[in-house]
């Protein structure tokens, strides 16, 4: 086959009907024109490469689809199948960078979770053991008043010590946790 012989819509039909001369034609002419079209969507020749074959293929994979009368402008058909394509990939590639970079987000949501679950449970132990070195009474005020939720009349009433007392104990033991816990508090 020549080239200069046979019109695209003679190429085209003979490529429906599985001429491997008429697409390696197809191919040859309009190579070119894709890549000038593509490089408005990519500045990368591989990647450009790729798409053209890709349409390629897809040329040839729907040849027997192909409506050769309605097509009155093959060249103007494939510009649009082609910058479609390119549109459609980029789109497919900015989804797939914003899922990955959801999925990091996730992993470091899932990371620091897992920091901050240890951590809590390090309070927790740091909290219970600067608890236990306070003196009993001071100790029982704390407990009573912040863990049980008594009032300050209340614990004072179960301690058998006056508010005034109270008060001293639970601000003695909140300064103890905050000179002890300072490192879990900053």
């Amino acid at each position: 086959m020549n080239k200069s012989i046979f019109s695209d819509r003679e190429l085209l039909k003979q490529l429906c009907n599985g001429s491997t001369e008429a697409f390696k034609l197809l191919f040859d002419q309009y190579y070119p024109v894709l890549v000038r079209v593509l490089m408005r969507y990519s500045t990368d020749q591989e990647e450009i490469k790729d798409w053209i074959q890709e349409i390629y293929i897809r040329l040839w994979e729907s040849r027997e689809e192909i409506q050769v009368d309605s097509i009155d402008n093959f060249k103007a058909y494939f510009i649009v199948t082609a910058r479609n394509f390119a549109i459609k990939a980029l789109a497919k590639k900015r989804k797939l960078k914003t899922e990955q970079f959801q999925d990091k987000d996730q992993e470091e949501i899932a990371d620091n979770n897992g920091y901050n679950v240890l951590e809590e449970v390090e309070l927790r132990q740091a909290y219970h053991a600067v608890i236990s070195r306070l003196p009993v009474k001071t100790r029982k005020a704390y407990v009573l008043n912040r863990e049980t939720g008594l009032t300050y009349k209340g614990v004072a009433e179960e301690l058998g010590i006056s508010i005034k007392t109270v008060e001293a104990q639970i601000s003695r033991a909140i300064s103890l946790l905050r000179q002890e816990l300072h490192v879990f508090l900053q």
